[in-house]
Protein backbone atom coordinates (compact mmCIF):
# COMPACT_ATOMS: atom_id res chain seq x y z
CA UNK A 1 0.00 0.00 0.00
CA UNK A 2 1.18 3.48 -0.68
CA UNK A 3 1.81 5.97 1.58
CA UNK A 4 1.32 9.76 1.53
CA UNK A 5 4.25 11.44 2.89
CA UNK A 6 4.20 14.95 4.26
CA UNK A 7 7.51 16.21 3.66
CA UNK A 8 7.15 19.91 4.07
CA UNK A 9 8.30 20.41 7.53
CA UNK A 10 11.53 18.41 6.46
CA UNK A 11 12.33 20.18 3.33
CA UNK A 12 15.03 22.30 4.27
CA UNK A 13 17.01 19.61 6.20
CA UNK A 14 15.94 16.44 3.80
CA UNK A 15 18.52 15.00 2.37
CA UNK A 16 17.99 11.95 0.16
CA UNK A 17 14.43 10.32 0.98
CA UNK A 18 13.62 6.99 0.33
CA UNK A 19 10.49 6.02 -1.04
CA UNK A 20 8.62 2.52 -2.48
CA UNK A 21 6.85 2.43 -5.54
CA UNK A 22 3.07 3.81 -4.66
CA UNK A 23 4.54 6.42 -2.51
CA UNK A 24 3.41 9.68 -2.88
CA UNK A 25 6.05 12.66 -1.31
CA UNK A 26 3.94 16.37 -0.60
CA UNK A 27 5.25 19.22 -0.39
CA UNK A 28 3.38 22.88 0.34
CA UNK A 29 5.27 24.62 -2.48
CA UNK A 30 4.34 26.15 -5.60
CA UNK A 31 6.19 24.04 -8.35
CA UNK A 32 8.40 21.26 -8.88
CA UNK A 33 9.99 19.73 -11.26
CA UNK A 34 11.78 15.82 -12.18
CA UNK A 35 15.14 14.60 -13.73
CA UNK A 36 15.22 11.32 -14.10
CA UNK A 37 12.98 8.59 -16.43
CA UNK A 38 10.58 6.49 -14.99
CA UNK A 39 11.10 7.03 -11.26
CA UNK A 40 8.52 9.71 -10.25
CA UNK A 41 5.68 11.38 -11.76
CA UNK A 42 4.54 14.94 -10.90
CA UNK A 43 1.37 15.94 -9.67
CA UNK A 44 0.65 19.36 -9.87
CA UNK A 45 1.16 21.86 -9.37
CA UNK A 46 -2.07 22.29 -7.46
CA UNK A 47 -4.33 24.84 -5.17
CA UNK A 48 -5.90 23.61 -1.90
CA UNK A 49 -9.38 23.83 -1.91
CA UNK A 50 -12.42 22.93 -0.03
CA UNK A 51 -15.66 20.74 -0.64
CA UNK A 52 -18.88 22.22 1.26
CA UNK A 53 -21.49 19.91 1.87
CA UNK A 54 -24.00 20.80 -1.12
CA UNK A 55 -20.89 19.47 -3.29
CA UNK A 56 -19.50 23.09 -3.89
CA UNK A 57 -15.59 23.61 -4.30
CA UNK A 58 -14.32 26.73 -2.75
CA UNK A 59 -10.79 27.74 -4.23
CA UNK A 60 -9.21 30.54 -2.06
CA UNK A 61 -7.25 33.46 -4.58
CA UNK A 62 -3.67 32.62 -4.96
CA UNK A 63 -0.79 30.75 -6.57
CA UNK A 64 -0.95 26.96 -6.01
CA UNK A 65 0.49 25.52 -2.83
CA UNK A 66 1.03 22.32 -3.21
CA UNK A 67 3.27 19.94 -5.57
CA UNK A 68 3.20 16.54 -5.18
CA UNK A 69 5.76 13.44 -6.77
CA UNK A 70 4.24 9.72 -7.04
CA UNK A 71 6.82 6.61 -6.76
CA UNK A 72 6.12 4.66 -9.93
CA UNK A 73 9.41 3.05 -10.66
CA UNK A 74 12.70 1.91 -9.12
CA UNK A 75 15.62 3.91 -9.41
CA UNK A 76 17.00 7.36 -8.60
CA UNK A 77 16.09 10.70 -9.56
CA UNK A 78 16.45 14.61 -8.77
CA UNK A 79 13.54 16.52 -8.00
CA UNK A 80 13.35 20.16 -7.43
CA UNK A 81 11.27 21.78 -4.92
CA UNK A 82 10.19 25.98 -5.48
CA UNK A 83 8.75 27.71 -2.67
CA UNK A 84 7.74 31.25 -2.03
CA UNK A 85 6.30 33.48 -4.65
CA UNK A 86 6.39 31.84 -8.10
CA UNK A 87 6.19 35.47 -9.80
CA UNK A 88 8.77 37.15 -7.63
CA UNK A 89 11.75 35.87 -5.11
CA UNK A 90 11.40 31.67 -5.02
CA UNK A 91 13.58 29.31 -3.37
CA UNK A 92 14.61 26.06 -5.19
CA UNK A 93 15.73 22.93 -3.58
CA UNK A 94 17.06 20.24 -5.13
CA UNK A 95 16.67 16.52 -3.66
CA UNK A 96 17.58 13.10 -4.94
CA UNK A 97 15.08 10.41 -4.26
CA UNK A 98 15.68 6.75 -4.14
CA UNK A 99 12.75 4.40 -5.40
CA UNK A 100 12.89 1.05 -3.91
CA UNK A 101 10.44 -1.87 -5.06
Amino acid sequence: MGRLIDATDVLERLESPRLQVGDILLFRATGGLIGGDGVLELLGPLQEAALTVDGLVLTPAGPPNVVMFRAVGTGTATIEVVTGDPWGESIRTTLQVDVVG
